[in-house]
């Protein structure tokens, strides 16, 4: 069993951040120092447990290979969220808090699916529609800048499951049909 734990604790009123649990006792951090059990550790000493925990869950959320999608969602540089980046230097609280609640929810894959797509919205819309060299096509440029991001991701979210719910009714007519052998 993993000595740390992400999952979703109350949190404390001191500032510090509590991102589940160390050897069974709430682990809270402040800054980069942990504390659990009345005693402290500094992130890189246990950053090889932090990397252990952020692989449990971040493959709960986000599948196997949850590297770029960690980057995306949390900002951060995607070789911040390495292996071996966290193996040696850990990641900030915030993010383990929120890895260790999306993993806990009921469906987590389908939570980091959500998140991805969430975090490409914002980002479409953050950067005016537009990648470094070139006008995007309207078609897939996303919603206008300023627009509600909460309005637009509904409606995106219809026109998906509208899509999805279009080609499971479809996929029948597309099925090769019974060689004689077969039947």
């Amino acid at each position: 069993m993993p000595r740390l734990v992400l999952s979703p604790m109350p949190q404390p009123t001191d500032g510090g951040v509590c991102v589940g649990t160390l050897d069974g006792e709430p682990c809270t951090f402040h800054g980069r120092t942990a504390t659990a059990g009345g005693r402290e550790y500094e992130m890189k000493v246990i950053s090889v447990d932090i990397l252990e925990a952020v692989d449990v869950a971040a493959k709960a959320v986000f599948g196997p290979e949850w590297v770029q999608a960690l980057a995306l969602v949390t900002g951060l540089n995607p070789r911040t969220c390495q292996r071996d980046r966290i193996g040696r230097y850990g990641l900030p609280a915030p993010i383990l808090r929120a890895l260790g609640e999306a993993a806990a929810e009921p469906w987590p894959r389908v939570t980091g699916d959500m998140m991805l797509a969430c975090a490409r919205l914002l980002k479409t819309n953050a950067i005016g529609n537009r990648s470094g060299l070139h006008a995007r096509h309207p078609a897939f440029a996303g919603p206008p800048v300023g627009h509600d991001v909460d309005a637009t991701m509904h409606v995106i979210a219809q026109q998906a499951r509208a899509l999805v719910f279009r080609l499971v009714a479809e996929r029948s007519e597309h099925r090769a049909p019974a060689l004689d052998d077969d039947a």
